[in-house]
């Protein structure tokens, strides 16, 4: 065999192997490069969207008044051509222009096919954090604006309860919106409220609802914000919803508005609007305290860093039955970011609070508050065994069984320490006296009841464990109300509204 027949027979034998492999990989190959365009395709679109788009349709395409929605599983699978000749000339008796070059608008069709892929493939939630990162806050939280026009419209409706309608409208716009929506469609937060089956129920128990809250949810009491006759005002409005929207007669939810993230006023200025209208219905005005707890506080804010903070807004509450909702979902990373400077902007000022989170939630146990509501503890050597502290500290042995510690009714009340919440490692356990290294380095001393409750209970702790732990201070430890071994996810609840479980126990 010649040189010649040599090199064809290995030409032929290379074809023969190597096409049926390529063929075989061409597939994916083709697929991968369609996925790299279209996400170059939507990158590209992305800022075209934020720059021209995302005032009118919103920042994550969740639409704008009578601006539709773009995020929207309709249009997903909308014709491509469709698409393409709206964004290209616009639709006619309506605000949106036609943005084709051809039309006097700005893009070309390789910008336009661009953004028909954003309409079909984008990530919106990325998108929003996109335009938060320029500067394009959302629309979302503040407070609808309430048109004069529509007030009178509503109070013409009815002779007999008109006003109170449109008052009820104008709480609702104020207070309602961040959790129910503009339109009442609910959201992760709470319920929709426009609805048949709100609008047929009984008025009282509406009121009963919003006056006294729901337990468990993050729907709270407003019979401390809100006076009994605009509770009442509230529940009108939202019986007649549909109504007054057949009237015509819509909020207007707000535009997106552009803030400087680089400049750090503006930023805390953000946080403080965000925090007055989705934050101050649980936290009170100025995070002065209420359902949730006086987060302009010494011991809050000398607590908790920032990083600490960022995480509960993500995440929601830790505590067990904690109402705190997650809003890692809601919000950007820049208004998160923003809330927490404005927040850590208080603690130069922060006075110290008695009780942060407040006897409704759980500051201090009941039979150490007073009359009027403030709480009280025994000095150490007082009543409270021979080392302070609760007379069961040293003692074994369960209530009724033996005397527990050296105990007097003359105790000298003086002030209780706040609630405190506690994460970290256990550092050391001794008996019932568990030892906790928190994120700085500082050691927090927990007691776990008296040690033959802890013991019985059979719940593990071992050093090196994470854990979260809620209590208040006592004379040189902390008492706990829960403690969850987040390593193990075991949780025992030590005290109920304030109360030991331990003294039911046989």
């Amino acid at each position: 065999m010649n040189k010649y027949n040599f090199i064809s027979f290995f030409g032929f034998l290379a074809l023969v192997v190597v096409f049926p492999i390529y063929a075989w990989y061409e597939p994916d190959l083709r697929n991968i490069a369609q996925d790299d365009l279209q996400n170059q395709y939507v990158t590209e679109a992305s800022l075209i969207y934020v720059e021209n788009c995302a005032v009118c349709h919103g920042i994550e395409g969740e639409g704008i008044g009578a601006t539709p929605a773009l995020n929207n599983p309709a249009l997903q699978t909308a014709v491509y051509e469709d698409l393409f000749k709206v964004i290209a000339r616009g639709r006619y008796g309506t605000a949106m222009t036609g943005w084709h070059e051809d039309e006097g608008g700005l893009y070309n069709d390789y910008q336009i096919q661009q953004l028909v892929a954003l309409i079909r493939y984008a990530d919106w939630t990325q998108i929003g954090e996109l335009a938060a990162s320029q500067g394009l806050i959302p629309p979302t939280l503040p407070i609808p604006s309430v048109d004069p026009a529509m007030v009178a419209q509503i109070e013409a409706m009815s002779a007999e309860d008109g006003f109170e309608w449109a008052a009820g409208f104008q709480l609702y716009a104020s207070n309602c919106t961040v959790c129910h929506g503009i339109e009442g469609e609910g959201s992760d937060l709470g319920l929709p409220l426009n609805t048949a089956d709100i609008q047929s129920r009984d008025a009282e128990e509406l009121i009963r609802i919003v006056s006294e809250g729901v337990n468990g949810t993050a729907m709270v009491p407003w019979h401390n914000a809100l006076t009994p006759a605009e509770i009442e005002s509230i529940v009108g409005f939202l019986q007649h919803w549909d109504e007054i929207e057949a009237e015509g007669v819509v909020l207007t939810p707000p535009e997106p508005i552009w803030v400087d993230i680089e400049d750090p006023v503006a930023m805390e200025a953000l946080g403080e609007r965000i925090f007055s209208t989705t934050c101050v219905a649980c936290h009170g005005e100025e995070g002065s305290g209420g359902t949730g707890p006086a987060l302009n506080s010494q011991q809050v804010l000398t607590a908790k860093t920032d990083e600490q903070i960022h995480d509960t807004i993500v995440n929601g509450g830790w505590r067990p039955n904690s109402t705190m909702p997650s809003f890692g979902d809601r919000l950007t990373s820049v208004e998160i970011d923003a809330l927490v400077s404005y927040i850590r902007a208080w603690e130069p000022t922060a006075p110290f609070v008695e009780n942060p989170r407040g006897t409704q939630q759980g500051g201090g146990p009941p039979w150490l508050r007073t009359s009027d509501g403030t709480t009280t503890t025994t000095p150490a050597g007082e009543g409270q065994g021979q080392g302070g502290g609760p007379p069961w500290r040293d003692s074994g042995t369960p209530p009724g069984q033996s005397n527990q510690g050296t105990t007097t009714d003359t105790a000298v009340p003086t002030e209780q320490g706040p609630t405190i919440a506690v994460q970290g490692t256990v550092a050391a356990i001794e008996n019932n006296l568990l030892t906790v290294q928190v994120a700085d380095g500082s050691l927090v001393e927990a007691m776990l009841g008296p040690p033959w409750f802890w013991s019985e209970q059979g719940i593990v702790i071992n050093v090196g464990d994470t854990i979260s732990l809620e209590g208040f201070e006592s004379t040189d430890h902390m008492e706990v109300n829960w403690i969850t071994n987040q390593t193990s996810g075991a949780t025992k609840v030590l005290r109920e509204n304030g109360m030991p479980v331990w003294t039911g126990s046989e």
